[in-house]
């Protein structure tokens, strides 16, 4: 502790002290009614990370939250957890929270009721089978599709659906380190939900490059980097 630098000393405390201001754990309220980010009055963000096409450079951005002591919300497909289970055992034990981005398929607004019941019951019972917890009542639908009947049917399952304020842009084939770097910081409020991705064409080369300093950013604004349940539940 005595080699650390006064500014360290200084943001570790505060970070501490956030930590511990409200030790009561949080859920979040299940509806249809679509969360977009956190309250202002909070000095709060969450950096939500998407994953379900393949697992990218997975152990660097694991390694890269570790080493910044942050906790994080993971949307996972459920189908991807089936494929990459030893990864959704590092990214629990590491005391992130992980929530539900549907099982399969792409774009729930084109598939029947019982295919949307049927695509989010088969993406809790998967992830559950390993990390033997419920991903409820967090959902995020694929690429942002869904409508209100398909939020009303998540809803009655048991979910809430999360969308979010700023869209870090590091899963096109052209995202560069710049550009995603300089998207994540825009999300430096209070309140902001900022999505990443896991496993996009790029996630080697950009968001396991940029991550820390957007942590170390959001530190030096003031804000710390919490689970969705923690920025948003009750």
């Amino acid at each position: 502790m005595l080699g650390l630098a006064l500014p360290a000393l200084l943001g570790l405390g505060r970070r501490r002290a956030l930590a511990t201001e409200d030790p009561k754990p949080r859920r979040v309220a299940v509806s249809e009614d679509e969360i977009f980010r956190g309250p202002a009055d909070r000095p709060y963000v969450s950096l939500a990370i998407n994953a379900g096409a393949g697992r990218g450079n997975a152990e660097a951005i694991l390694d890269v939250l570790a080493s910044r002591g942050v906790r994080t919300t993971f949307f996972m497909l459920g189908y991807w957890a089936e494929q990459n289970p030893d990864v959704v055992r590092r990214i629990q034990a590491g005391g992130h929270e992980i929530a539900s981005h549907g099982h399969a398929v792409f774009d729930l607004t084109a598939v029947s009721d019982a295919d949307v019941i049927a695509d989010l019951e088969r993406a809790d019972a998967a992830i559950s089978a390993i990390t033997g917890q419920t991903t409820r009542p967090l959902w995020s639908p694929s690429a942002g599709y869904r409508d209100a009947r398909v939020c009303a049917i998540a809803a009655r399952l048991g979910y809430r659906p999360i969308l979010w304020s700023h869209d870090a842009g590091d899963w096109p084939v052209d995202a560069t380190a710049a550009g995603v770097l300089q998207r994540a910081k825009a999300g430096a409020e209070p309140g902001a939900i900022v999505v990443f991705h896991f496993d996009s064409t790029q996630s080697r080369n950009v968001t396991a490059v940029v991550l820390g300093e957007v942590i170390d950013y959001m530190r030096a604004s003031g804000l710390e980097p919490v689970t969705i349940s923690e920025l948003v539940g009750d």
